[in-house]
């Protein structure tokens, strides 16, 4: 299993708490990225991806983390791992702009793609060392060319395209699986499946 990359998710599971992501550093701290290991954060700003009148704002505002923590976050990541962020919004290309040293990989969601205000703030970054995960969860054939035309010009190291739809638990049989042949044999882009397979499906 030596070719196999893993990235660790951390998500939101930190409910906002600093303290938290620093327990799981140092309890995962031994998943090296000398051994292929990569961890995945999500920054993102409450008010940059909903209005106070949806039902989630006050718990996307629980989940708020600033910048300086962030850039200490990051810094303390990369001495094991590498470092990936998974783009939300502007506030994720902002936390982007102040750690561009400590970042190994970008990841954009389906959902993210058609984002021009993010698309445009992610043009004025010199990106071209960092790895691209693009997701083409739900997209048809020449979306996924369009897509991938568009984006190729942010000058990216490697854009690799995943394959996963993104909700859990999502049976075996929704997952996207059989997307993977078809986008092997048309692109040279490595493909990346994302699991959101119930743990105990056997």
């Amino acid at each position: 299993m030596k070719n196999i990359y893993n990235i660790l998710e951390i998500a939101n599971t930190h409910s906002g708490s600093v303290e938290y992501i620093y327990a799981l550093l140092r309890e995962f701290e031994e998943f090296h990225k000398k051994d292929k290991f990569g961890i995945k954060f999500q920054p993102f700003k409450y008010n940059k991806i909903a209005t106070k009148e949806y039902e989630w704002y006050s718990v996307y505002k629980e989940l708020y983390i600033n910048k300086s923590q962030w850039n200490e976050i990051l810094e303390k990541a990369c001495e094991t791992k590498d470092v990936w962020i998974d783009i939300f919004d502007e506030y994720s290309v902002e936390i982007i702009k102040n750690n561009l040293n400590k970042i190994y990989g970008l990841k954009l969601q389906t959902s993210i793609l058609d984002n021009n205000d993010v698309y445009q703030a992610l043009k004025l970054l010199d990106i071209s060392n960092l790895k691209l995960i693009i997701n083409i969860a739900g997209r048809d054939k020449d979306n996924i060319d369009k897509v991938l035309e568009q984006y190729q010009q942010l000058g990216s190291k490697k854009i690799l395209l995943e394959v996963g739809f993104q909700s859990y638990p999502t049976k075996l049989i929704d997952s996207g699986l059989s997307k993977i042949k078809y986008l092997q044999k048309k692109y040279t882009h490595p493909i990346v499946f994302a699991d959101h397979i119930d743990g105990n499906y056997a």
